[in-house]
C-alpha cells in the first residue's frame, strides 16, 4: 500500500447561480432555500439595494435586489430570491434576488483559486476564490458532479455579505464591496458613489 499517495480531498457542495453576465456559487449552509421572486412590501428608510419584504410561511424576508444600485445587463423575467439561513431564530431572515439558479455542484478543494484572506483589513469584496467549469456540460448531466470547462464562477462569502448588511459599521462601504463583485467596472464611472448604503 503506497502512503505517499493522499486520497482524500476536501469536497465543497455549492449552490450554482447567475446575476448579470456573471456566474456564481455560494456555500449551501448559507442557504435555507430557493424561491420565487414576488411582490415585496417597502421599507421605510431602507437602503436602495433592499426594496421590500415578502411573507414567506410566516416568517419575514428582508430582500436584497443588487440591480437597485449595479447596472447589469441581461437577466431573467422569472427571477429568484435565495433565502439565506439566519443567525438565531431571533434574527431578520434575508434574501437575495438572482437571475437564475443552476443547482448544487459538488467541488473541489483543488479546483479552487483561493484568495488570500488572511490579512485583518483585506477588502475582500466578499470573494473566497474561484474557478472554472462547463455550465453546459454540468446542466446536461443528472448528478451533482463538477465537468471541466472554460467557465469562470465567482465563490461568494455569503456569511460576509450577510454580516456586512446586518452591521451598520461594517455597512457604509457595501455598495463599493458589492459594485467591485459584481460589476467592477461600474466602478470606473464613480457613478456608484452617488448610492445610499
Amino acid at each position: 500500500m503506497n502512503m505517499d499517495m493522499d486520497t482524500t480531498v476536501q469536497m465543497h457542495r455549492l449552490l450554482l447561480f447567475s446575476l448579470g453576465e456573471g456566474t456564481y456559487a455560494a456555500d449551501v449552509s448559507f442557504i435555507r432555500e430557493i424561491v420565487h421572486d414576488q411582490q415585496k412590501i417597502p421599507l421605510p428608510n431602507a437602503p436602495d439595494y433592499i426594496p421590500g419584504i415578502f411573507n414567506l410561511r410566516s416568517e419575514v424576508v428582508k430582500v436584497i435586489d443588487i440591480r437597485l444600485i449595479i447596472p447589469l445587463s441581461g437577466g431573467s423575467t422569472k427571477k429568484k430570491v435565495i433565502v439565506f439561513v439566519p443567525e438565531n431564530a431571533a434574527s431578520t431572515r434575508f434574501g437575495m434576488v438572482v437571475d437564475e439558479v443552476y443547482g448544487i455542484m459538488e467541488v473541489s478543494t483543488d479546483r479552487v483559486s483561493w484568495l488570500d484572506r488572511t490579512g485583518i483589513h483585506v477588502e475582500n469584496n466578499f470573494m473566497i476564490g474561484f474557478f472554472s467549469f462547463s455550465l453546459a456540460g454540468f446542466l446536461g448531466q443528472s448528478s451533482r458532479k463538477y465537468v471541466a470547462g472554460d467557465d469562470e464562477v465567482v465563490w461568494i462569502d455569503f456569511e460576509d455579505l450577510i454580516q456586512t448588511i446586518i452591521d451598520e459599521e461594517r455597512s457604509h462601504n457595501i455598495v463599493f464591496r458589492l459594485t467591485a463583485l459584481f460589476n467592477p467596472q461600474h466602478l470606473l464611472t464613480g457613478d456608484w458613489r452617488s448610492q445610499k448604503k
